[in-house]
């Protein structure tokens, strides 16, 4: 079953004469697990799907079903629990609370999901543990009692990134998360990411310009006007499956990988 699975999903603003197609049509799926990158000329309509994705904004015509749940089916109320407990975000300005630490920050999420739910809600200590434990998973262990204002742009983007899996979501929504950062700082970021992917079977979904996130993806999506003018897996990632393989006698190149995919 697909992680996340698009039918003919539009969004559509404005009417008659002025009437823009952000989207137009969008069919994808995405599998557990995977590592994607969306990108596409500035309007090709990257972060509007992106929002459709995140329940942030709803289609105009479509359907979105996230692992089985078919989002049609849930009125406001569902689709803001849903996206509490089964999406979560990574920004490229970290959106960090200034006024609670590393480890307060972590903990958002749980705390939020605790106050939401009567039953089963993870206790105090529980909380404070897992948060700890993704902490040092992004390799801030020491900095769990610093204020993100004392924290360099990278170590914020760790900061975010360990709030955004101590939920273990669904799926983590990452747009432009290397933006302001610079290009050593954002390989390592990725290469955390990545390695988490990898480690943890958490599933990423990119919007982005950057080169770098490009190189690491596994399958990149082009947008063009709202459409999808390409799915294909990276060139990197074909080529590190070509050498798995070793020396291929058929010679397969990036478009029949791309048909091996489909089939």
């Amino acid at each position: 079953m697909s992680a996340l699975h698009l039918e003919k999903v539009s969004r559509i603003y404005g009417k008659g004469d002025v009437e823009v197609r952000a989207l137009d049509g969008i069919d994808l799926d995405v599998e557990p697990g995977e590592f994607l990158a969306i990108v596409g000329p500035s309007g090709s309509g990257k972060t509007t799907l992106l929002n459709i994705l995140g329940c942030l904004d709803s289609p105009t015509t479509g359907r979105i079903v996230y692992d089985g749940t078919d989002l049609h089916g849930l009125d406001e109320t569902g689709l803001s629990a849903y996206r509490r407990d089964r999406i979560s975000f990574v920004f490229q300005s970290y959106n960090l609370v200034q006024v609670l630490t590393v480890r307060e920050n972590v903990e958002l999420p749980l705390v939020i999901e605790a106050r939401a739910r009567s039953k089963g809600a993870k206790k105090a200590d529980e909380i404070r543990d897992i948060a700890l434990a993704m902490i040092e998973a992004v390799g801030l262990s020491d900095k769990a009692d610093r204020f993100p204002r004392e924290l360099s742009g990278g170590q914020e983007q760790r900061v975010a990134i360990a709030r955004a899996l101590v939920k273990e979501p669904l799926v983590v929504l990452a747009d432009e998360p290397t933006a302001n950062l610079d290009s050593h700082t954002a390989g390592e970021i990725l290469d955390l990411m990545r390695g988490i992917n990898e480690r943890r079977g958490t599933t990423f979904v990119f919007s982005t310009h950057d080169r770098l996130v490009m190189e690491r993806a596994r399958r990149i999506v082009t947008l063009h006007d709202g459409r999808i003018a390409s799915d294909l897996p990276s060139p990197s990632s074909a080529a590190g499956e070509a050498d798995k393989r070793g020396a291929d006698p058929a010679g397969r190149g990036i478009g029949d990988i791309a048909s091996a995919r489909r089939r």
